[in-house]
């Protein structure tokens, strides 16, 4: 846009005019001509190459059979079966692992297995005298034997063998839970020469989580939850079954009314008739019920009066034989 002449030269056009003098730089920025539009060459077309089709080219292709496929293994699909062959690998081993395995015969498991307690869950800290002497308060201990990996480690659990079976079965009841060196401990019996056919966790075996004591009030919290949630979830299917129910009936209904439009003045007059037909039956049957129910009533009614004259015969025999009996004495 052009500056009007009247704001630029200050000349006034007519009466009134505005001069430019004392306007602010801001207004006087509105009224500047734009720059003028870049000029570009003209654009050059260019010729597109011609594109003939391949039919001419068919019968030079070979009619031979295709070679054969190259077998080729995604990165996925080698991951997943490397892991199917470590797995199936672990297996074999295992149950040959299973096949040879023998509580009885195993070197470092001695003494009776019947006065024997199984500790578990124990702190890698505690020692075999700390552990005897927490244990002591049951009975008399015969032998403690911790148990280590290979590298001199321990593994978390010990069997301690008691002088006496009750002893052991006094530490099995009071025993499970007790706090040693900041962890309680899981007690059970030793299960390996006791149990048939019993194998150790690291065979697939074990006994799982151990005695289940009550749960704490964050997991109460958390299984009430879940079980809001999982009425409020059964309370919403009903809701939605009921719902479609009603749809359906709703659709039915409508197709009813349809078919009724659609039907010729004969056919509507035929269902007419059906339907007091079996407003009629209804009728009838409730006419049934109400007569049926009338004479139980009058049987009941009957029942108790009879009831109630022989209760009253009985009692006037009573009565007479109290008084023949007082008049003989």
């Amino acid at each position: 846009l052009s500056s009007p002449p009247c704001l630029i030269s200050g000349q006034g056009v007519g009466r009134g005019a505005m001069s430019a003098q004392g306007l602010p730089a801001h207004i006087l920025a509105l009224f500047t001509p734009r720059p003028p539009p870049q000029h570009l060459p003209p654009q050059i077309s260019k010729a597109s190459p011609k594109f003939t089709g391949c039919a001419e080219f068919v019968e030079f292709f070979s009619s031979d059979p295709p070679p054969p496929k190259e077998p080729w293994e995604s990165p996925l699909e080698r991951k997943a079966r490397r892991h199917a062959e470590n797995v199936q690998a672990h297996k074999d081993a295992q149950a040959e692992t299973i096949a040879k395995y023998d509580a009885h015969k195993d070197p470092n498991a001695s003494g009776d297995p019947f006065r024997t307690l199984f500790v578990g869950r124990v702190s890698y800290d505690t020692t075999e005298k700390k552990l005897k002497r927490e244990f002591e308060v049951f009975g008399a201990i015969k032998k403690v034997r911790m148990v280590y990996d290979t590298k001199g480690k321990p593994r978390g659990y010990a069997f301690i063998e008691f002088e006496h079976e009750r002893d052991m079965k006094n530490a099995y009841k009071q025993g499970d839970g007790k706090k040693i060196d900041g962890r309680r401990v899981m007690v059970d019996v030793e299960r390996g020469r006791t149990v048939e056919g019993w194998l150790p966790r690291r065979l697939g075996g074990g006994r799982g989580p151990g005695r289940l004591g009550r749960p704490s009030k964050k997991k109460q919290k958390k299984l009430a939850a879940a079980k809001e949630a999982a009425e409020e979830k059964e309370a919403e299917d009903k809701r939605e079954r009921k719902k479609e129910k009603e749809e359906k009936k709703d659709k039915e209904k409508e197709k009813e009314k349809t078919k009724d439009r659609d039907r010729s003045p004969a056919e509507k007059k035929e269902k007419a008739k059906e339907k007091e037909r079996e407003k009629d039956r209804g009728d009838k049957d409730k006419k049934e019920d109400r007569g049926k129910d009338k004479d139980e009533k009058r049987d009941k009614e009957r029942e108790r009066k009879r009831d109630r004259s022989r209760s009253r015969d009985r009692d006037r025999d009573d009565g007479r034989k109290k008084k023949s009996r007082r008049d003989d004495d």
